[in-house]
């Protein structure tokens, strides 16, 4: 079995028409959420498959999305494989009810050069919460709405962290945070025995 080269460019967009020809006809795999009727983005799927037929469609959608005759032939003409949103939110419901039923132990995967860093960093635990959102870029206002803490509050344990990454601002932080990471990577290579 022939292992599958990573995916070097990742493209999100509302509208398949908006894509440039030269990214589609080089495209592995393309992932529709076709949640509303659009004959036209299956359409230009079609069209996409009919020049690149190396490349995989795969469609995200509700079981009524079957009922139109029409519809469902160009659904199935298009997709390699049709992902249905209501089966798979049963089989998570039954997964929920499953980890609800009985005590389970939570199993957390880490980077291990995250998890070098953060043994050096030593991060507090509202510090660890806040942290993923401004790797994202979020503002104070925004973080304080998503973890429901005032936003003075975010702003000293965001200073507190740029603080810890010897940062003054945003970019700083980015930088630091990136030299971490490098520098981490760097003594793990350097402490790992290669045969």
């Amino acid at each position: 079995m022939k292992r599958a080269d990573n995916f070097s460019r990742v493209v999100y967009s509302s509208n398949i028409s908006h894509i440039e020809e030269c990214v589609l006809s080089a495209a592995k795999a393309i992932i529709v959420d076709y949640s509303l009727p659009d004959f036209q983005s299956l359409v230009k799927l079609i069209e996409v498959k009919y020049k690149n037929t190396d490349c995989d469609v795969i469609l995200i959608a509700r079981q009524e999305r079957f009922l139109n005759t029409a519809e469902n032939i160009l659904i199935n003409t298009v997709s390699d494989l049709v992902i249905d949103v209501v089966a798979d939110v049963k089989k998570l419901k039954l997964y929920l009810e499953y980890i609800n039923a009985e005590k389970h132990s939570k199993i957390i995967i880490k980077n291990m050069v995250w998890s070098e860093i953060e043994k050096k960093i030593n991060l507090t635990k509202k510090e660890d919460m806040i942290l993923p959102y401004i790797i994202s870029g979020k503002n104070n206002k925004e973080i304080s709405r998503f973890i429901d803490i005032s936003d003075k509050v975010v702003s000293q344990h965001r200073r507190s962290i740029y603080r810890k990454f010897n940062a003054h601002n945003l970019t700083e932080f980015y930088n630091a945070f990136q030299k971490a990471t490098q520098i981490t990577q760097t003594s793990e290579e350097n402490t790992v025995g290669f045969c």
